[in-house]
């Protein structure tokens, strides 16, 4: 993702005076002229005797700007001095007075100095970066150490000869090392830099001192880097908090902070919070800088790729426009943050399809990084892979082959196999390969890049949050879905695509929503502290290998690190975890079924299906949507393939019709003929169909489709429905795993009249009690008051969970106000788990957010949530039934399922959830209910017995909207 990090070069603050005023209107005078940089290239060019008088002024002025930020810090050091603002105003005289001496800089002063002058090198120049730290340091120690060396400042030099303004120098001196180890790509070694200065000014100046702000900001730009979002959060708020300590509230210091954290949101995906965080950063940052300064400059760029991320195309490409337009006017259109807008701006035009200037654009960038940096740099490297991309996508694939098999070779050399640069070369050349019709090669890179990804997917997903698992997904997805269309374009001429494509299906379908966090939950609440130790241990290993492994070569011989042993210790802990705890092993692999083992599961009539959504391809993705039907059965040896295009149809218009001819009870003369018919035709002479859902299929009954004939599917063929093909390879038990059944239902909501009562539930759960009873299992109820979250949450693996009261899910468009059902709204909006769930009884006090209620204020709020479901124990549960209305709805994500209260209950363990798609009278439901617990408990399989108790209530209940409701998802 494209992104300016502003890095918080190391700052302090003086107290508020009219002095300090006046220093700061001199400063930003003299900064004025810093900013106006005139770039040499251009000026070496032009005869102009002005640009030469500019240019020595701009000597003159960089010197006493540098002067007075040494001085200007002198003066924080000594707060309780009375000739303090004497000796500011006698700065700005000084400067005002050019026959005035300057005052004789003392060490610490020469040491911010030479900072000053290295921290405007550090992206221009590291070479001088480099020799003015050196030089800084040399002026505190006799012994610099190498930039390499890991090192505890206090013994670099003898702490008790230092003032405390020397001890400011030298910590500042290593932070900005930091920020140069940063900006040179070795995140590991410049964490570990600002760690310890981190932990020296801690111990050495204090707690509470206002330098920290910059320090915590710049450990989060460092772990953002790595990929640790949530730990970068973290350090932004204790930045932000140190402001707030320190009353720094709106400062400059300020709006850096919240300029990088934009960026954060940015690039996890959260663009309304980046944009409202980048404009209030802006808002701050204007009084300190200038409207058109550098550094403002580099706020605005932000706000444009944040645009650009969004979406908001024409906007991102205005802001880039007046930079570059601004840079021209200020000769400084050689600069290499011109030649990343000029990148940007090229891609903003590639995706709003103006492909006219972006070769111009792009050859300036790359003639910016050949003279700044080499045509070996990552920064040459990767806008000359741009470049190869627009040729792509504008069909030009020879030439398009040639840039990206160069980069491709570059890239290896600089980095490693499992780079993900690399590794995107590698797709480039498989769609070229494609397009060019050499379908041999494409598969050959295809199956490098899906075999690379999903190697390191297994590796790390284990060891990541769930939150950190969707991002690096959402990274990985788009190679599967380049796959799949290349695979479903070529299946029928290569069949053996279509085993590849379906394999691959069952190797990552649900792959987010798993049980791996429940396991690491229980692995960290346990009582055995070896065990988390053990896996803490372990986590740490695999966040150092993701990282060592997006280093070059030259990197790790630097840093001194043996990725061989990197990975052998990682492997070892694992080993010895995986000994430890059977659900850590389990939890922790991909699945490996495939294909073959599927096919073994059936029987001569039975088929299996694999339903998969994905966007339409042709070089680059398309809005249109395609769903691809994998059919799977003994009578051939590679799946078929059955395709429906009009996806997004189906999604939108087609979906609203059939849902709205359901609750009217109209004659839906439409629906099968767009969701179905060609399916159908396809699986003549089979009757059990095993279908794993995707997309809007989650969304309606298929079984309950109106042939033109008048039959409905479900009456020739027996659907068995999954969240993916590969539970049939699953060990299969008959009977019941317990006598053991939990109802809770019929709850008393409260006495607000938020909620309408449930009087038909009453009776339900009663004739289940009674029913169950009279079976012999043992048989817990709990009603009214009694149907608490906290009774839930102690219920522990029954056969059976019958579930009777209102379900709700709340799209993200309705999220609003403060809090969703007692949780944050902004955590809701990013989580569809935790708009989903079930009412139980004091949710009416939540409902309407009494924050003086104890209940409200815990976890068991009255309001059980799909998220919390997940941390349920329901592992040897039969059956969960969900006898609420729309406990089926959920946010749909393709390839994952249904992200709501159906899936939530399959992660805690149940083999089986009966949910509604939609609302549903409460005679039928409890007609429904009563017949199908009469054939379970009579000895019919369960799926057989729902099956029976449909048929049955359609002779009362005709029209699908009262039969078709409720679906069995095994």
């Amino acid at each position: 993702m494209f992104r300016i990090i502003l890095i918080v070069l190391f700052a302090f603050f003086t107290i508020e005076s009219t002095a300090q005023i006046n220093f700061k209107k001199l400063k930003d005078r003299v900064k004025k002229a810093v900013e106006e940089e005139v770039d040499p290239q251009e000026l070496a060019n032009k005869d102009d005797r002005m640009a030469k008088i500019r240019e020595d002024q701009l000597v003159k002025d960089t010197s006493f700007y540098n002067y007075i930020f040494s001085q200007g810090n002198r003066a924080s050091f000594f707060a309780n001095r009375d000739s303090k603002e004497n000796l500011l105003v006698t700065f700005a005289k000084n400067y005002e007075d050019e026959d005035t001496a300057p005052v004789e800089l003392e060490v610490y002063e020469k040491v911010f100095d030479l900072n000053r002058t290295a921290e405007f090198s550090i992206y221009i120049h590291p070479e001088a970066a480099i020799a003015n730290f050196n030089d800084a340091l040399g002026l505190m120690m006799d012994d610099v150490p190498s930039f390499v060396q890991v090192f505890t400042i206090e013994d670099l030099v003898n702490m008790d000869t230092m003032n405390i303004a020397e001890r400011y120098a030298l910590g500042k001196t290593i932070a900005n090392i930091s920020i140069l180890i940063h900006a040179e790509g070795d995140y590991k070694l410049s964490e570990k830099y600002i760690e310890e200065t981190i932990r020296y000014f801690k111990e050495i100046i204090g707690e509470n001192t206002v330098a920290l702000a910059s320090l915590y900001c710049n450990h989060a730009t460092i772990s953002q880097a790595q990929g640790r979002y949530t730990e970068a959060e973290d350090y932004f708020d204790k930045a932000e908090e140190v402001i707030k300590k320190n009353d720094r509230v709106g400062s400059l210091s300020h709006a850096l902070i919240l300029n990088n954290k934009a960026l954060l949101f940015n690039e996890i995906g959260q663009y309304d919070k980046a944009l409202e965080t980048i404009d209030q950063a802006i808002r701050y940052a204007e009084g300190a800088l200038r409207e058109k300064g550098r550094d403002n400059v580099s706020f605005q760029i932000n706000k444009g790729l944040i645009q650009y991320s969004a979406g908001s195309y024409v906007e991102a490409e205005r802001v880039f426009r007046e930079i570059i337009e601004l840079k021209r006017k200020r000769l400084a259109s050689n600069q290499t943050d011109v030649g990343n807008v000029k990148n940007y701006l090229a891609a903003v035009l590639m995706e709003q399809g103006k492909p006219g200037e972006v070769l111009e654009l792009l050859a300036h960038s790359l003639d910016i990084f050949r003279k700044k940096y080499s045509e070996s740099h990552p920064a040459y490297i990767k806008t000359k892979h741009n470049k190869g991309r627009y040729h792509l996508t504008s069909g030009s694939l020879d030439e398009a082959q040639r840039i990206i098999g160069e980069v491709s070779k570059s890239y290896l050399q600089i980095f490693n196999e499992y780079h993900p640069d690399y590794l995107s070369s590698l797709e480039d050349l498989a769609v070229i390969f494609w397009k060019k019709g050499d379908f041999a090669k494409a598969k050959v890179n295809f199956e490098k890049v899906l075999n690379t990804n999903l190697e390191l997917v297994e590796k790390y997903f284990g060891a990541m949050s769930e939150y950190e698992k969707s991002q690096y997904w959402a990274k990985v997805r788009p190679s599967i879905l380049k796959f799949y269309a290349f695979a479903s374009e070529r299946g029928k001429e290569d069949p053996s695509l279509l085993t590849d494509m379906y394999n691959l299906h069952l190797k990552t379908k649900g792959i987010l929503l798993s049980a791996s966090s429940k396991v690491r939950e229980e692995i960290l609440n346990s009582n055995d502290e070896s065990l988390k130790n053990l896996y803490t241990d372990w986590v740490d290993a695999k966040e150092k290998l993701l990282l060592y492994y997006s280093y070059s070569k030259e990197q790790l011989k630097d840093s001194k690190i043996d990725l061989n042993s990197a990975e052998e210790k990682a492997n070892q802990l694992e080993k010895e975890l995986n000994r430890r705890s059977a659900s850590f092993a389990a939890s922790n692999k991909l699945p490996t079924t495939t294909l073959a083992e599927v096919k073994s599961n059936l029987g001569a009539d039975d088929a299996a299906i694999e339903i998969i959504g994905y966007p339409v391809f042709d070089r680059s993705f398309k809005k249109e949507k395609k769903y691809a039907f994998l059919i799977a059965d003994l009578k051939s040896i590679h799946p078929r393939i059955v395709e429906i295009k009009n996806g997004e149809d189906l999604e939108g218009k087609y979906a609203k019709a059939y849902l709205n001819m359901v609750k009217a009870k109209l004659q839906d003369r439409i629906s099968y003929d767009k969701y179905w018919k060609p399916v159908d035709e396809a699986l003549v002479g089979f009757k059990n169909i095993h279908l794993s859902l995707d997309g809007i299929y989650f969304q309606l009954n298929i079984g309950a489709l109106k042939r033109p004939d008048g039959t409905f599917v479900s009456d020739n063929l027996d659907l068995h429905l999954y969240t993916s093909t590969r539970d049939l390879v699953k060990e299969k038990h008959t009977g019941f795993s317990s006598k053991n059944v939990s109802l809770i239902g019929y709850p008393d909501f409260g006495n607000k009249g938020l909620l309408s009562p449930l009087p038909g539930t009453k009776a339900e759960l009663e004739a289940i009690s009674e029913m169950t009873r009279s079976k012999g299992f043992n048989t817990k109820a709990f009603m009214q008051k009694q149907a608490t979250e906290e009774n839930f949450k102690s219920i522990h693996s029954p056969a059976l969970l019958h579930v009777a009261t209102h379900g709700f899910f709340l799209p993200e468009s309705q999220a609003s106000g403060e809090k969703v059902f007692g949780v944050n709204v902004s955590q809701a909006k990013e989580n569809p788990l935790l708009r989903s769930g079930l009412m139980l009884a004091n949710a009416e006090q939540t409902m309407q957010g009494d924050d003086q209620s104890v209940e409200v204020k815990s976890t068991n709020n009255g309001v059980l949530t799909a998220y919390e479901v997940i941390t349920l124990d329901l592992k040897n549960t039969d059956l969960v039934v969900l006898s609420a209305c729309e406990t089926g709805l959920g946010e749909i994500k393709s390839g994952e399922g249904v992200y709501g209260l159906q899936r939530a209950f399959q992660v805690a363990g149940a083999e089986s959830v009966i949910m509604s798609l939609w609302k549903v009278s409460d005679e039928a439901t409890m007609q429904l209910m009563t017949n199908f617990y009469k054939e379970w408990m009579g000895g019919k399989p369960k799926e057989v017995a729902f099956f029976a108790a449909q048929k049955k209530l359609r002779e009362s209940f005709p029209e699908p909207y009262y039969w078709g409701a409720f679906v069995m998802l095994n």
